[in-house]
């Protein structure tokens, strides 16, 4: 019989030290939290959600419309055609370029002329671009020439017809967003620079009826202001005190509760054209200024170019009087916008329409556009800022990807699932779409690395 031995084991007893780092975690704001647990709100009606999605385009103007392009005797199949065209070419647009800019396009252009040129290098200095159709269209490929559209009476019919309703959906919505987020301002005085047809005072003169009792318009083309002035007159209910004018006001006073310019910066014809119309509408405005332009990466440049003027004239060391200024929408902070800094993807938003039947239109169809919503004022203690959803929210089984941009002017990107965040910030989540704001908040707190994958640290001891 065989005796089996066994020998003795040290025990080993193991000393588990957790490792922390520090990760934010997220919270629901508490007054939506109680809301919600109250059954007060529903998660789709969650405070940071924008409303309406899709503008109702008022029927008068509709009706108006087909009227005035009856009278002149437009074939609606033509204009319908045009309108595309014109959309088209408005969405491509590109501002002018500046001298410093030209320079180096014409000698990319001049490189490109060399290339494979085994004779004497060609100059761009001495070229015939008229007569030398090779070196015409090499420079077409390298530098856009922009020109001003000029706003005959079929342009602009052409104009009424392709963007009223897109217009009116985009103003509609950033007009609705400071009507629900500052429920106690009362605008009385609304000026328009580069009003068009008058899309921003049909909006406005709905919203605030009750209050608003002036609008100045600043508009060039005298064919758009006899159009505006006639949609005006069919408007329900009827909008008073309107007044118009080919050229910007020479006084500073007096000044507006709103100022908006909206699709009107590509006119003009420069980079110093440009600074100059912001800065006289800054000193026009008393508590609002509005900029938006079309949702292209040109658009947004436009706005972002506009957006850090105003915060470096503000507070600038160099000024006398003291002045305030704070984002109000879409960031919720007043840095450098994180775009810029982080990717080349541009900050856009988009709004639902419905084109005019009488076209074609059959179908709800999307509008994009870059804006930016400064008010003259300190940014208020209470003031919630709020994550902004930036980009389209990504539904998926049991969870869902939201990318926001924060309040410390970061961009990131959150995974919500009912388990990790709780019930109630998941549903508000999944409610929630493009351009909304999410109510919460980021807390710091320590993030045990072992669930990362990371091991603990641990100490042996022998016996």
């Amino acid at each position: 019989m065989v005796k089996l031995i066994v020998t003795k084991i040290p025990c080993t007893r193991i000393v588990s030290l957790r490792c922390f780092s520090t990760k934010p975690k997220v919270l629901l704001d508490d007054a939506t939290s109680a809301l919600l647990s109250n059954n007060e709100i529903k998660h789709k009606h969650h405070p940071g959600i924008i409303k309406p999605k899709t503008p109702m385009f008022p029927k008068w103007a509709s009706k108006e419309i087909h009227t005035i392009l009856k009278e002149k005797q437009i074939n609606l199949k033509k204009i319908c055609e045009s309108a595309k065209k014109l959309c088209q070419y408005l969405y491509q647009r590109y501002p002018p370029l500046e001298q410093h800019e030209l320079l180096a396009k014409l000698e990319k252009v001049e490189k490109h002329l060399n290339t494979n040129n085994h004779g004497e290098k060609i100059s761009v200095q001495d070229i015939d671009f008229k007569k030398d159709t090779k070196a015409r269209n090499i420079l077409k490929q390298h530098i856009y020439n922009w020109q001003p559209i000029n706003f005959d009476k079929l342009t602009c019919l052409t104009y009424m017809a392709a963007k009223s309703v897109q217009n009116y959906a985009v103003s509609s919505s950033i007009l609705n967003e400071i009507k629900t987020r500052d429920k106690d301002f009362r605008p009385e005085t609304f000026f328009d620079f580069g009003s068009g047809i008058g899309t921003n005072i049909w909006v406005a003169s709905e919203i605030w009826s009750d209050s608003l009792k002036e609008y100045f318009c600043v508009e060039p083309s005298e064919s758009m202001i006899e159009l505006a002035e006639r949609l005006a007159e069919a408007a329900e209910p009827k909008i008073k005190n309107i007044f118009y004018r080919q050229y910007f006001p020479v006084s500073i006073n007096p000044t507006y509760d709103i100022v908006m310019s909206a699709f009107s910066l590509f006119e003009l014809s420069g980079q110093q054209s440009r600074l100059e119309a912001i800065l006289k509408l800054w000193k026009k405005t008393q508590n609002y200024l509005i900029i938006v332009e079309e949702g292209t990466n040109e658009g947004f440049k436009l706005v972002n170019e506009a957006r850090d003027f105003i915060l470096r004239y503000v507070n600038s060391k160099y000024r006398k009087e003291r002045q305030f200024v704070h984002i109000f929408s879409p960031c919720p902070h007043d840095l450098k916008c994180p775009r810029f800094a982080t990717d080349n993807i541009l900050c856009n938003f988009s709004v639902l329409y419905h084109p005019l039947q009488f076209l074609g239109g059959r179908e709800h169809k999307t509008q994009l556009y870059s804006y930016v919503v400064l008010k003259k004022d300190k940014r208020p203690e209470d003031d919630e800022q709020w994550p902004k959803i930036v980009q389209p929210v990504l539904k998926r089984s049991k969870h869902v990807v939201c990318r926001m941009c924060l309040a410390n002017g970061e961009l990131k990107e959150e995974i919500f699932t009912s388990y990790k965040h709780g019930k109630n910030m998941y549903r508000c989540a999944r409610s929630s779409k493009w351009g909304d704001k999410l109510p919460l908040h980021y807390e710091q707190q320590p993030e045990n690395l072992e669930e990362n994958g990371i091991p603990n640290e641990t100490t042996t001891t022998v016996k």
